[in-house]
């Protein structure tokens, strides 16, 4: 019994390498991901039309935002470059599903506009949330964060400069 196991390892092993390698001219989702996240990072609208399908959506939930395609999307993040010219964006935490993936990470910014606490002014904020990310033909198709808005705007933090 214990060499009919072994032989047949040994012919699955041989069969899966001489199977013919396949290799894919797409990225992989993983590398999507980071690359888009790196692309709002260095405030680079132009590489969004090489990672975002033509019908793409990008949900913020607690913005709460809703963008179709990649213009409504560079017009989103150009929002989010005027509120917060130095955001850092950090993926700390990545479940690749294949064509379905989920992100955790931080962001870092220094906001100024309106917050639950009211309207601030160069207020240094930061907090974490997670993503989960749709690939379809080697392109983002759909891209929703989900936080807490409010976790990033505490009221008992002293660095808001508040314009109540």
């Amino acid at each position: 019994m214990k060499s009919t196991i072994v032989a047949v390892a040994c012919s699955l092993m041989l069969a899966g390498a001489s199977a013919p390698k396949t290799t894919s001219t797409s990225p992989s989702g993983r590398a999507l991901l980071e690359a888009y996240v790196s692309a709002w990072n260095r405030h680079d609208f132009a590489a969004l039309d090489e990672l975002l399908a033509p019908d793409a959506v990008h949900e913020d939930i607690a913005w709460p935002s809703r963008d179709e395609g990649p213009a409504q999307i560079k017009k989103f993040m150009q929002q989010m470059i005027e509120a917060e010219p130095d955001f850092d964006w950090r993926i700390t935490t990545i479940v690749d599903g294949g064509s379905t993936m989920a992100a955790e990470w931080r962001w870092t910014a220094t906001f100024t506009g309106d917050t639950p606490i009211g309207h601030v002014v160069g207020y240094h904020t930061s907090g974490r949330g997670a993503s989960v990310v749709v690939i379809e033909n080697g392109r983002i198709k759909k891209f929703t964060d989900y936080y807490d808005f409010a976790s990033f705007f505490p009221k008992s933090s002293g660095s808001a400069k508040s314009n109540k």
